[in-house]
Formats: structure tokens, C-alpha cells, sequence
């Protein structure tokens, strides 16, 4: 039974370190690439961004071009009518 315990252990803790070595590894450097991501700094500078964008675009006479405008209007038509049918 001893024999037992001791062998159980040594292979729960190499699946254990042999997880953190692999997976655990990739799983960290994914929240670190989120998290550097979504860092308020980003955010701050993303909103500046849209901000000027939008700046731009109101200062043109004429924001879409006619064949966006078109397909745009009707994608708005097909989601209101889906959206007035339910």
C-alpha cells in the first residue's frame, strides 16, 4: 500500500509539472499578451484614435463613398426588419 502512495504521488506530481511546463506556460503568456492588450494606457490611446477618426470624418463633406453607403443602408434595412419580425 506504501509502495502504492508513493508511486501515485510521483506520477500526480510529474503530470503536474509536466501541465505547468506545457500548458500552464502557454495559458500565462496569453493573459500577459491580454492583459498587455487591454492595459489602460492602450485603451486611453485606442479612444484618442477613434476620437481623431471620427474628427476626420465629420470635417469631409462626404464620409462613404456611394457603394458603401448603399451596402450599409441595406444591411440597416435587413437588421430592422429581422428585428421588427421578432
Amino acid at each position: 500500500m506504501k509502495i502504492f502512495v508513493i508511486k501515485t504521488l510521483i506520477i500526480f506530481i510529474s503530470i503536474f509539472v509536466l501541465f505547468q511546463l506545457t500548458i500552464g506556460s502557454l495559458v500565462n503568456s496569453l493573459k500577459k499578451d491580454l492583459s498587455d492588450q487591454l492595459s489602460r494606457e492602450k485603451i486611453i490611446l485606442v479612444k484618442d484614435k477613434i476620437r481623431d477618426e471620427m474628427k476626420k470624418g465629420i470635417e469631409k463633406e462626404q464620409m462613404l463613398n456611394p457603394d458603401d453607403a448603399d451596402l450599409i443602408g441595406k444591411f440597416l434595412k435587413k437588421l430592422i426588419k429581422e428585428v421588427n419580425n421578432n
